[in-house]
């Protein structure tokens, strides 16, 4: 039995060209579509068994997706009579095809093109006929070592920074494949500003998109448990196709959904005035549901800008907050946030979804939206002004020391029970974490609405 693997890219550094939603969709479509095709023809030579990704269900091969990217970066399947050099021929075939598709949609001479694509578009092979006693993860080791990066291009242009903009990707073949028609896309403020169904909307709130990037925890540990890996790949499948429909039922752009990786744009909050934090519990509720376990989980990396701020840095902070911040958290299962106001103003914290903290932030997010409760605008500003104060005291001490530092009529009249609530917070998060409590605050001073 022979393995055949490949790992394509370079996928981050295409993303960064892109400087529109339309423009971020295609970056991560354009190598989802080619992952697609390529799948597919090596399917329909036949004796191929994919172990990654799941590729039974013949619907995700119809040309017309709705624009979903659910095809990763890689693949993996057994064969006994498909060399290296078969797939090789496939690959070339569809860099023949993607390159004229791109020549025609910027009118470059078809032949340019394809020199430009042939060492763009990295798509390194593996070959092996070893015994493996986990093929999925073995194999995905020896891809690891394998470093894709952008190669030095010696072109008269960057034709993929041509292609990869607006006007041209909205009336390329490929879009219009995809959906059926020439698709049109909803800008980074209309995303964020959605119709409240409440008249109280809290406008500036509306004025931020929260980037998302998601992905599984300890998944290596959990496909090493599994006595059959290749349900790995079909439990995986049905996650993804649970995450479009919960992304798109919140009012989210679900921009690559591909195994346990996800990427989409949200609006801090919906229609219904859920938060982004409703839909992370509920994505993490479909991944646990899928996988049938807790062992792995799900961690998410958001980045919260203003419309206006450049998008391509908005996506790096997302990921940035991902894979630096939340899956190297104690415990993993976090949700990293990263802020950045459009003052100037920037803040970020990490927590577990496993914390108490976690669930006591969310209430009061929610409560403070339903209404039920009020919290003094500067509350941020005055804990942070006694911030030694607080580590200092013990945590029996934090009631009374809120009783004291807010004890003007006022207080009791109108905040007290939003001053109990944080009260609660300070305390479960710990008197050391004053930074994670003041980024918190800032947080539910920005969901709000409050300038």
């Amino acid at each position: 039995m022979r393995y055949i693997a490949l790992t394509l890219g370079p996928i981050i550094d295409t993303l960064a060209l892109g400087r529109k939603t339309s423009e971020i969709w295609m970056a991560s479509y354009f190598f989802s579509s080619f992952m697609k095709k390529v799948i597919l023809k090596i399917k329909e030579k036949g004796n191929a068994t994919f172990l990654v990704p799941y590729s039974e269900d013949e619907t995700i091969f119809q040309t017309q997706d709705a624009g979903i990217g659910m095809f990763h970066d890689r693949f993996i399947f057994q064969t006994e009579t498909m060399t290296i050099e078969d797939v090789k021929i496939i690959i070339d075939e569809e860099k023949k095809l993607l390159a004229a598709m791109i020549a025609q949609s910027i009118k470059r001479d078809e032949k340019k093109v394809l020199s430009f694509i042939k060492n763009y578009l990295q798509t390194y092979l593996l070959q092996s006929e070893e015994t493996y006693v986990n093929p999925i993860l073995e194999i995905s080791t020896l891809l690891d070592s394998i470093e894709l990066h952008t190669p030095h291009l010696e072109a008269d242009e960057d034709y993929m920074r041509l292609f990869l903009n607006r006007d041209t990707i909205l009336n390329s073949s490929l879009a219009k494949e995809s959906f059926g028609k020439k698709p049109s896309f909803d800008s980074i403020e209309a995303i964020a500003a959605q119709e409240l169904e409440s008249e109280e909307a809290p406008k500036n709130a509306q004025a931020y998109i929260a980037i998302i990037h998601a992905d599984g925890d300890n998944i290596g540990s959990y496909i090493k448990a599994q006595n059959d890996v290749s349900k790995v790949s079909k439990k995986l499948f049905e996650f993804d196709k649970k995450a479009v429909q919960s992304i798109k039922e919140f009012g989210a752009l679900p921009l690559f959904v591909g195994g346990d990786d996800l990427l989409f744009f949200s609006p801090l909050l919906n229609a219904k005035k859920e938060t982004v934090f409703a839909l992370l519990d509920k994505l993490s509720q479909d991944y646990e549901d899928a996988l049938q376990t807790k062992e792995s989980t799900l961690s998410f990396g958001i980045s919260i800008t203003y419309y206006k701020y450049p998008l391509y840095e908005a996506l790096a902070k997302s990921r940035e907050a991902l894979f630096g911040v939340a899956k190297a958290y104690e415990g993993k299962n976090a949700i990293a946030l990263s802020a950045q106001k459009h003052s100037g103003q920037s803040f970020d914290f990490c927590i577990s979804k496993d914390d108490v903290a976690y669930e006591q932030f969310k209430k009061l997010v929610h409560n403070t939206l339903a209404q039920d409760l009020e919290l003094p605008h500067a509350i941020h500003h005055k804990l942070y002004k006694h911030k030694t104060l607080f580590e200092n005291i013990t945590i029996e001490q934090v009631e009374s020391t809120f009783e004291n530092l807010f004890n003007e009529e006022v207080h009791h009249l109108k905040f007290q029970e939003g001053l109990t609530a944080v009260s609660k917070l300070v305390t479960l998060l710990g008197r050391q974490n004053q930074e994670k409590l003041f980024s918190m605050l800032s947080t539910i001073k920005l969901i709000r609405g409050d300038r």
